[in-house]
């Protein structure tokens, strides 16, 4: 299925809208999740530590102390954003690691790189931002990380997307996590647009859809590999490239 769910909501949109830029998540939305991800990104540290700082690190204990000093979560809320470098800081402190700042963004880093390794861009994302930029758009990313926004900037070139996103927003970087409407607020700032001018897709319906609707802007679920069910307010769409049929054709020079 490649139609928006409710067909005469796409309709309305199309007529109401004078859309200037779309704003995305990134993970289950442009590249795909890696569930052994961290588990990874948490074996490279153990194997840092081993050989810079003389510890007998075995396998999964960094991941044990990860998984002690991140702050619990519950989807939806909208606290403060936890942040690398004072996560691995933490891990290492209760672990009794010796480790100095510079270890501490050597690890901070090399998690990162190990996280997203494995992530791949999803064919249909690919499309849809090479589609945009060529029409005019001016595209953003908003994401839950606990990375900065300026440790994306390598991996997103490697993903050959540099040329495509005009802003990448962690919310590590703003301190609020989505739903609230500040990671929001700061990428249509970066792109110099007003949020009635503006869209937002993401697959989320509990931190994506409620924090872009929260900052003024339209709405879009994405659902892949799921059936796809109307939702009230805003559009449900299965693929990336369903986005060409509410935008329209037409280019915004």
């Amino acid at each position: 299925m490649d139609e928006p769910s409710t067909r005469s909501c796409a309709g309305s949109w199309a007529a109401e809208m004078a859309i200037h830029a779309v704003l995305f998540d990134w993970d289950g939305t442009i590249v795909s999740n890696d569930p052994g991800a961290i588990d990874l990104a948490a074996s490279a540290v153990d194997a840092y530590a081993r050989k810079y700082l003389g510890v007998d690190a075995t396998g999964g204990d960094f991941a044990r102390a990860f998984q002690s000093v991140v702050p619990p979560y519950t989807p939806g809320e909208t606290g403060t954003s936890p942040v690398i470098g004072r996560i691995i800081g933490e891990a290492m402190t209760w672990l009794g690691w010796p480790c100095g700042t510079n270890d501490v963004e050597a690890c901070s880093r090399l998690f990162f790189e190990e996280h997203m390794r494995h992530q791949e861009v999803y064919d249909d994302a690919r499309a849809l931002l090479s589609s945009l930029k060529f029409r005019g758009y001016r595209v953003a990313v908003v994401s839950n990380a606990i990375f900065p926004g300026h440790y994306f900037a390598t991996r997103v070139n490697e993903l050959g997307l540099a040329g495509y996103i005009d802003s990448f927003v962690s919310s590590a970087d703003v301190g609020l996590a989505k739903p609230n409407p500040a990671p929001f607020r700061r990428a249509l700032a970066d792109l110099g647009v007003e949020p009635h001018d503006a869209i937002f897709v993401g697959d989320s319906p509990v931190t994506d859809i409620p924090g872009a609707r929260n900052a003024g802007m339209r709405a879009v679920l994405l659902q892949r590999n799921q059936q796809v069910h109307d939702r009230a307010g805003f559009l449900v769409i299965q693929r990336l490239t369903a986005l060409n049929g509410i935008l329209g054709e037409g280019t915004v020079f």
